[in-house]
């Protein structure tokens, strides 16, 4: 049979697919620059349950070939597992939509054959070793395939329990050659999204995006449709902020996420917690779990560690206000029983050793009258299993039928809520309490932002896409309570809905990724990807007390973050020379420079080794020099306070 062939475009890019009788390929040219991309349309990992193995699949019978208009539908099928799939291609913008829904998945014979996941034009993101490619890792990644030995990897948009340090945040990838780029988005069905990277041991990457519909036999399909964006680069552009700004109209446009000014001006808990110090203050903890490896456990002593008591707590806000620390928005981390993260989901009562509700009404009522807001460090997900509320009808279900372990924290080993099956009185009625107590400000929400789970339990079982929508129905309902919410990590399905974070991602995460995984050997340099997109929308913090960390906070104008109690053991001791230090960097990172948080992050580079530079909307220039130790805003040289040379017991 003849090839047929079918082309479609606009100004910026044309089209063309091939349809050859056994493979469909594509031709994507970048018109302005004359580059053309290539890869065949699909594959399919098929897993063929007789032989316990899952097949990869690039040759089919053409189905369906027609025209669109300005795009094509075309449907494939392996004839020998019984296996159709369709896809849905357009251009519009200069860009190339791929739309790949569930719904023209077809398995003839799912008791032998299930599809796993479709790879979406899978050779098409490749360079040579003159190039670059983007990994979504982290804040995002760069690879650099010139002089790496061959190695091929993959990972889970949002990220996989056994790999969390990979932290993948965004659903954004790339690659960048002398002759142009392309930047890709998953627009629809991220959650479900795997990024594949590979290097051939010749100086040649490649980078790809592709559905994923199970990991297992058993797994729930997500029928949302799934889509990728295909958006051509010049040679000149910088594949970061491409990339980063791409998703960011995603972000703005299609997930319809405020700027934090327009929060600010309808939410007064915005407005205040964008001008104001994070302080977590920590009470207690039990003496066991993660957080207390390597701590002496002594047999004549409780398991209970108290370090600061409510009372104290207040006293320590008073020294900060007549410090001239103006605005504070606290977060009370272990006034729940048995302190930080004790028996989630039980709080109640609060923990006596700690002050009790009378201790703890009089110092929200303190705090409130200093002007700071008040509020609490909450788990919302956490499920401890000896907690006296804990509910298995309520928590993720792992494949063998049993709770799945997510942690083991001062409460002891901990499963996860399923979002979706909570009754809405075990969301909201600890929250009115609270509210009532008098708690004001942006309400806290840790152990949110986390890889997410595919729920195997036999009546709420669903896919890791219904995860995440579960853990939105917490942090909504708390925005809907209290005027704003904050969470943990930065991940943009929890990032959209949040208005402040912790972290989008760190050297740190990227440190403890194991050597052992093929895709370590590909990741060269941590970039600003998650800032660039997010700066302006969410708040994220920085908790370092140093120098350093003012140059690093000016420099992505993030939100100044501490955390501190009454006696050591735990946490940092709030001595005078912490209130110091915190006083400097209050001065810099928010009196100062603080108006830099709500504006637009336009651009990032490295002018030299140790050296970054970073460009606000407004024009404003910071350069922070870490050989040097020095800061510059619009070109004038920033003394550093001579209390931040100073160093503690901590440093």
């Amino acid at each position: 049979m003849p090839t047929k062939q079918l082309s479609f475009g606009d100004e910026r890019i044309q089209v063309c697919l091939k349809d050859n009788n056994s493979a469909v390929s594509l031709t994507l040219t970048d018109r302005l620059t004359g580059r053309e991309w290539k890869s065949s349309l699909l594959a399919l990992e098929v897993c063929d349950r007789m032989q316990e193995r899952v097949e990869r699949r690039m040759e089919f019978r053409t189905l369906i070939f027609e025209s669109t208009g300005q795009g094509a539908h075309v449907t494939l099928r392996d004839v020998f597992r019984g296996v159709t799939v369709g896809l849905w291609l357009s251009v519009a913008n200069g860009e190339l939509s791929v739309l790949s829904p569930p719904a023209e998945v077809d398995e003839a014979d799912p008791a032998l054959y299930r599809v796993y996941t479709v790879d979406l034009l899978p050779e098409l993101m490749r360079c040579g070793a003159d190039g670059v490619l983007l990994i979504p890792v982290n804040t995002g990644t760069l690879c650099r395939p010139a002089k790496k030995s061959r190695c091929a990897d993959r990972f889970l948009i949002y990220g996989e329990q056994e790999r969390w340090e990979l932290v993948p945040t965004t659903p954004v990838c790339g690659v960048q050659t002398p002759q142009g780029g392309l930047v890709c988005l998953a627009v629809q069905g991220a959650c479900d999204t795997w990024c594949s990277v590979s290097t051939d041991g010749k100086g040649n990457g490649q980078i790809g995006m592709g559905a994923m519909l199970r990991r297992g036999w058993i797994d729930p399909v997500d029928w949302g449709q799934r889509e990728l964006i295909f958006m051509p680069l010049e040679p000149q552009n910088d594949l970061v902020l491409g990339a980063a700004k791409r998703l960011r109209r995603h972000v703005r446009e299609d997930l319809g996420k405020p700027t934090l000014a327009e929060r600010a001006a309808e939410s007064p808990q915005v407005a205040y917690q964008n001008s104001a110090y994070t302080m977590k203050l920590f009470y207690g903890i039990q003496n066991q779990g993660i957080m207390m490896y390597g701590k002496k456990k002594d047999p004549n002593k409780p398991l209970y560690q108290p370090v600061m008591t409510f009372a104290q707590a207040g006293e320590n806000l008073k020294r900060l206000k007549a410090a001239g620390v103006e605005r504070i928005y606290t977060q009370q981390v272990g006034w729940n029983t048995r302190g930080h993260d004790g028996d989630w989901p039980t709080r109640f009562p609060i923990e006596q050793r700690a002050g009790g509700e009378r201790g703890f009404r009089e110092l929200i009522a303190l705090g409130n009258a200093l002007g700071y807001h008040m509020t609490v460090h909450d788990n919302c997900a956490s499920a401890c299993f000896n907690s006296p509320d804990f509910n298995p009808e309520y928590v993720i279900t792992d494949m063998w039928g049993e709770p799945k372990v997510v942690g083991f924290w001062g409460g002891g080993i901990k499963g996860t809520h399923w979002g979706l099956s909570l009754p809405s009185e075990r969301i909201e009625a600890h929250m009115r309490f609270l509210k009532e107590v008098g708690c004001t400000g942006m309400y806290y929400l840790d152990g949110i932002g986390n890889p997410l789970y595919v729920n195997y339990h036999h009546k709420h079982k669903g896919p890791r896409s219904h995860h995440a929508r579960g853990i939105n129905r917490y942090l909504e309902t708390a925005k809907r309570l209290f005027g704003a919410v904050q969470t943990e990590m930065g991940f943009l399905y929890c990032a959209v809905v949040a208005d402040g974070l912790c972290t989008g991602g760190s050297d740190w995460h990227q440190s403890l990724c194991k050597p052992e995984w093929p895709i370590t050997a590909l990741l060269d340099q941590r970039v600003p990807v998650w800032e660039l997109a997010l700066h302006g929308l969410v708040t994220r913090e920085n908790c370092d007390l140093s120098w350093e960390g003012v140059l690093d906070t000016v420099l992505f104008a993030d939100k100044p973050r501490d955390e501190w109690s009454a006696s050591p053991g735990v946490m940092p001791v709030l001595d005078d020379l912490r209130i110091a230090k915190i006083k400097a960097k209050y001065d810099l990172c928010i009196e100062r420079y603080g108006h830099l948080l709500q504006q637009e992050l336009t651009s990032w580079s490295l002018p030299a080794d140790g050296v970054q530079r970073t460009t606000f909307e407004d024009g404003t220039e910071v350069i922070a020099d870490k050989k040097a130790g020095e800061l510059l805003v619009n070109g004038k040289r920033v003394e550093c306070p001579v209390v931040l040379k100073v160093k503690d017991n901590k440093e």
